[in-house]
């Protein structure tokens, strides 16, 4: 039992120690990434994309230089190589996460760089709708239809993260990452919906045709420079 003790006490005061030299760093900022992702289908092109978003992140580091490293971004994004939308340019939602852990250091009381390795996914989706299109089939009524259609893709990636950090006071500060991230792979989803008043049968209900595609996607790159504020604690 003593022996016990002995060892609780020995792991509550190194935990309290290890707390007492850690430094939590948490900011928001302005993020414009950009991808370029491989289409394993043939004649099907790449597909790049430029977004315009916010990043949020939390990073953590002990006085030995050992750090954590989580961050989120949603953005709005854009690509010339995707044809769902009746644009030159087709507009969508991207969002990315990711984890990672590495070494930071502290030139000084108001500087901090770190660097981490991450591993995380990427979501985009684009959609396009229309209403009363032409569906001409025997059982739907008028030849009349709502039109749905999305894309999505999902991708995994692993890279690594810059990340400086100044104080200008004694929590409030400013912060400039680099994130740079080599796509794993991924898949996409085209899906169509077609959604009708069906006559055929007794009663005329409302039913739909539904049509999807998947396709693999692989390679190849994603650069996200971010800019903001951040509050250390």
């Amino acid at each position: 039992m003593k022996r016990f003790f002995a060892i609780f006490s020995i792991l509550f005061a190194a935990a309290a120690s290890f707390a007492q030299s850690w430094e939590s760093n948490a900011g928001v900022g302005l993020s414009v990434p950009y991808s370029k992702i491989g289409v394993d289908e043939r004649g099907a092109g790449d597909i790049s994309q430029l977004c315009f978003g916010a990043e949020g992140f939390y990073l953590g580091y002990h006085e030995n230089g050992f750090t954590v490293k989580g961050d989120y971004t949603v953005a709005l994004t854009t690509t010339k190589d995707i044809n769902l939308q009746n644009h030159q340019t087709n507009a969508g939602f991207f969002m990315n996460t990711a984890i990672g852990a590495g070494y930071s250091f502290t030139p000084d009381e108001k500087w901090l760089l770190s660097f981490t390795m991450m591993v995380g996914a990427d979501i985009s989706l684009f959609t396009d709708s229309d209403e009363t299109v032409t569906y001409e089939k025997d059982y739907v009524r008028d030849n009349k239809a709502d039109y749905d259609r999305s894309f999505s893709m999902v991708t995994l990636n692993l890279g690594a993260d810059i990340l400086t950090r100044y104080k200008m006071g004694e929590h409030f500060g400013v912060f400039a990452s680099l994130s740079a991230r080599y796509i794993i792979g991924g898949w996409g989803t085209d899906e169509t919906t077609y959604t009708f008043y069906n006559t055929s049968g007794s009663s005329r209900s409302k039913d739909n045709d539904k049509t999807s595609t998947d396709t693999d996607l692989f390679g190849y790159f994603r650069v996200q420079p971010t800019l903001g504020v951040c509050w250390t604690f």
